[in-house]
């Protein structure tokens, strides 16, 4: 079935101060302007390290919510959550943004696991078919999150 924490990122370079850019990745309702898959989400706590988040999501008529920690947060440099426990998440996705001014890397990253989610459990049900279950739903993800730094990208480089 793969590593224990299957692993995805994506990238792409900004011509635009990193503190715009930090703007919109450090918003947790922006990338549901892009992503087909995540719909919103309500901060439950105070933003920034420690605060939580939930967030909702749609596949087709199947929809879900998830309760996030962010678990790095530093600005103008990285932002990232877990889903779910923290010591044993579902996921964990994030940003980073490095560069100067005018040239910023940005950078998402997501990894399945190690904790069960509805993938895994599909794939643990039905190991000869496990590679591409996980395969097909990280093959999903790398759509979403690809749209998600295009459109930051996008607002970014508006004057």
């Amino acid at each position: 079935m793969g590593a224990p924490n299957d692993y995805i990122e994506v990238e792409t370079v900004i011509a635009a101060d990193i503190a715009k850019v930090w703007s919109f990745v450090s918003d947790i309702n922006v990338p549901a302007q892009f992503s087909r898959e995540f719909q919103g989400a309500e901060w439950i706590d105070a933003p920034g390290l420690g605060g939580t988040f939930r967030g909702d999501n749609a596949v087709g008529d199947y929809k879900w919510s998830t309760t996030s920690v962010v678990t790095d947060y530093a600005e103008n440099k990285s932002f990232a959550w877990t889903v779910g426990s923290v010591e044993e998440p579902v996921a964990v996705w994030g940003f980073t943004l490095s560069g100067h001014d005018g040239d910023v890397l940005l950078k998402m990253h997501a990894s399945m696991g190690p904790a069960m989610s509805p993938p895994r459990a599909s794939a643990a049900k039905d190991p000869e078919n496990a590679e591409t279950i996980i395969s097909k739903r990280l093959h999903q993800w790398s759509k979403n999150m690809t749209a998600t730094v295009e459109g930051i990208k996008s607002l970014s480089e508006q004057s």
